[in-house]
């Protein structure tokens, strides 16, 4: 390493000349040091900005395509995302915006099944045994998926577990278990079960968590007990803010009250579901071509329903 101590002149003398010669040299070194970082600071930004873009519009590509080819799942994962979201509020969640994402990507592998299976799962219906099977096991694809894009390893490890057993049960059969589970995973492992025994003509979420509760090994403790206090509270006042309208009148941001079923009896949206651009595209398109009840009842929170729909990102970065 180069001294910082100036050279003597040919006596053996340190002069002020060269004294500040020296500490003009070393001046001169450290502001190109800075205006080096400086320079691969913003380099570095940019770069973050333009992965953020990449990584946004492809969390945006695969929920279109999500709610495109499966919409009465897509519609249950924003249910499980809305519940995810209050219960972060009140648990310690270490990487929120992971848990989030998850939450709605979490049934992306219900696209390669086929059309009959992917309907029975999203209304619920009895499931055989190799039938249950092939949805659990479309959480490998929608991790692979998933894992592809840029900084979403946890978000995909966390749909890898999300249908896993706090016991050890379920898939994949191998594996870790209890704690040793992510913690995104074993919140969502309560929450689509919820999810799915919740949806379909007169059950209930109370009615749900009962179901559950005869299984709790399947569940970490901490999480069940959370769930069930805070998602059994109302989140408004009954009437609270509730409309009556044509279905041809939904807009995105409205909340169904009550399950919206075609006149066979078959579960078109479940009650809870909040309409996207998509959705609400696909309720004007059902009530033109399927015998609808005349009026459904719908919370509306109108300063969201005149904004732009877009899809929830405030925790993504």
């Amino acid at each position: 390493m180069r001294s910082s101590v100036p050279q003597s002149d040919a006596h053996g003398r340190v002069t002020i000349e060269m004294v500040l010669s020296r500490l003009q040299s070393e001046q001169t070194a450290r502001h190109a040091a800075e205006a080096a970082l400086l320079e691969r600071g913003r380099e570095l930004a940019m770069a973050t900005k333009a992965q953020e873009r990449l990584l946004g519009g492809g969390v945006k590509l695969m929920t279109d395509i999500l709610a495109s080819a499966r919409p009465e799942v897509f519609q249950k994962a924003a249910k499980v995302q809305r519940w995810a979201r209050r219960l972060a509020k009140h648990m310690n969640v270490e990487k929120g915006w992971e848990l989030d994402l998850a939450a709605l990507l979490y049934p992306l592998g219900v696209i390669s099944l086929p059309d009959e299976l992917a309907a029975k799962y999203a209304a619920d219906q009895p499931l055989s045994e190799d039938e249950a099977l092939r949805i659990e096991e479309s959480a490998l694809v929608a991790s692979r998926l998933i894992a592809n894009m840029p900084r979403m390893d946890g978000v995909a490890r966390t749909v890898f577990y999300a249908r896993k057993g706090y016991n050890g049960e379920g898939w994949p059969k191998d594996g870790p278990s209890g704690d040793e589970l992510p913690q995104s995973a074993r919140i969502l492992k309560v929450l689509i079960d919820l999810a799915d025994a919740a949806t379909g003509t007169q059950r209930t979420r109370a009615g749900a968590f009962e179901k559950m509760a005869a299984h709790r090994e399947r569940y970490d403790p901490a999480v069940f007990d959370t769930a069930y206090e805070v998602l059994l509270v109302p989140e408004r006042r009954p009437g609270e803010g509730e409309i009556e309208i044509h279905p041809m009148m939904g807009r995105p941001g409205d909340v169904l009250v009550h399950d919206l079923s075609d006149r066979e009896g078959q579960l078109l949206l479940s009650a809870g579901t909040e309409l996207n651009e998509l959705s609400a595209r696909r309720l004007l398109s059902l009530a033109q071509t399927v015998k609808l009840p005349p009026t459904i009842l719908v919370v509306r929170n109108q300063k969201r329903a005149e904004s732009p729909a877009k899809l929830p990102d405030e925790e993504l970065f």
